[in-house]
């Protein structure tokens, strides 16, 4: 598992995240310093709809896509096509739910002005559903550049647009939002197709075998997901529920910062998860354990400038980018700053458990931190708003890298010592590679 061997890819990895990371930059000086607060409340609940349908149908049909698409001698056309059956059954559903309960929804989030914008979530749906589809499809073959392209087009797309409606004087509410993100969704979805055409094969009628091992491995990583979901958006919802819509506007002002702890995870995912499935496969468990050192290490260490900035910094950067606004934001991103040494050991500790298969532990692991979290939004959220939101979500995050991380060193056996040693991996690398004559 030598380090510079999948440098290239690595970067583009790096990257295809920091796509995220420019779109929240972006969000943050033509969004939030621009929309009312109570728009802007409304769209960060529509968007955190949407991400959690989307994260659940990626759970439920595409995780069980990329964990049996990345092994060897496996029926690519079964696989693909029993994956892209439940995948269209599970948003069809979700589709009908939200349509159906939206008033009392709406209602229950203190928030009229959200029953007819959930209208719109069924199009967000069917406009990402090819490029979620196609993004899972390259990872299994670990082509990168081609992943970083399709997400460009949405992640890029949004703030040019963004900036064009502004321009022309049209940019003011949470619908003009959604209109831009069904665009560059569509747009995402037209060139991940294209990009991986190649690797799309199906058949009408996936055989039943296939689709109930999809199911099995699906069901468990949907109980899996749910817990993550429940610990990074409940606290929304139910901050919401408590104070309205401009609580959220005031929390998400600074919740925005940490989508670079996202791209660390969605790094990590990227590699660990097909990497875990691909070694295990072979039963090379020595390069697993390697693999899974330097992943931790690696990511904790790169996270450290981060950790930084967001302890010492706070002040300037919320007086910076909001101009005034916001101020209340400022201990908030000092408290989500201790997630810099919680996010690379989760990230690491569930893919590493998915990719051998253990959905089933993954679904325990899921309930214990979905009761958790649960009970610490609850303690916290009524009391103390936003802030007691963000200590809770550092809180969960602390529950569940502990427990996941316990539970994937009874697999592959490691120690903080261990980890900490592959530090050296990167000053050879440096040596060897960057600094050679």
């Amino acid at each position: 598992m030598e380090f510079g061997k999948h440098l290239g890819k690595g970067i583009w990895g790096m990257a295809d995240k920091a796509l995220p990371v420019i779109y929240g930059l972006a969000y943050v000086v033509l969004v939030i310093r621009v929309l009312p607060e109570e728009e802007f409340g409304n769209f960060v609940l529509i968007q955190e709809l949407f991400l959690i349908i989307s994260g659940l149908a990626t759970a439920f049909a595409l995780n069980p896509l990329l964990k049996f698409a990345s092994e060897e001698n496996v029926d690519h056309a079964n696989v693909i096509s029993a994956s892209l059956l439940l995948n269209i059954a599970f948003v069809l559903c979700s589709s009908l739910l939200v349509v159906v309960f939206r008033a009392p929804f709406s209602s229950l989030l203190k928030s009229p002005e959200l029953s007819p914008l959930m209208l719109y979530l069924p199009a967000l749906l069917g406009a990402s559903f090819i490029r979620n589809f196609a993004l899972i499809l390259l990872q299994t073959r670990f082509m990168v550049k081609h992943v970083f392209w399709t997400d460009a087009v949405h992640f890029l797309g949004v703030p040019m647009l963004i900036w064009i409606y502004s321009r022309m004087h049209i940019f003011n509410s949470a619908m003009d939002m959604i209109t831009i993100n069904i665009i560059t969704l569509s747009a995402s979805s037209v060139i991940g197709f294209w990009l991986c055409r190649s690797m799309v094969r199906v058949t009408l009628k996936p055989g039943r075998e296939e689709i109930r091992r999809m199911w099995d491995y699906g069901k468990y990583s949907l109980g899996g997901v749910v817990s993550y979901l429940v610990y990074s958006k409940a606290d929304t919802f139910i901050l919401s529920a408590f104070w309205g819509p401009v609580q959220v506007a005031v929390y998400n002002s600074v919740k925005v910062f940490i989508r670079v702890y996202d791209m660390v995870s969605q790094v990590v995912q990227m590699f660990v998860l097909p990497g875990a499935s691909k070694l295990a496969s072979k039963g090379d468990f020595r390069s697993l354990k390697a693999m899974v050192e330097k992943a931790i290490a690696f990511s904790t260490i790169a996270m450290l400038p981060v950790f930084l900035l967001f302890l010492m910094v706070a002040p300037f950067l919320v007086d910076i980018l909001y101009s005034g606004r916001y101020h209340e934001a400022i201990p908030m991103l000092q408290i989500f700053s201790l997630l810099t040494f919680l996010v690379p050991l989760i990230a690491v500790a569930s893919n590493t458990l998915m990719g051998l298969g253990h959905a089933r532990l993954s679904f325990i692991l899921s309930l214990q931190i979905l009761v958790a979290s649960t009970l610490i939004y609850f303690a916290l959220i009524p009391f103390f708003g936003a802030v007691g939101a963000t200590a809770g979500y550092v809180l969960a995050s602390f529950l569940l890298a502990w427990i996941s991380g316990a539970m994937m060193v009874r697999f592959v056996p490691t120690t903080f010592r261990e980890v900490v040693r592959r530090t050296n991996d990167i000053k050879v690398f440096l040596h060897t590679r960057l600094f050679r004559a």
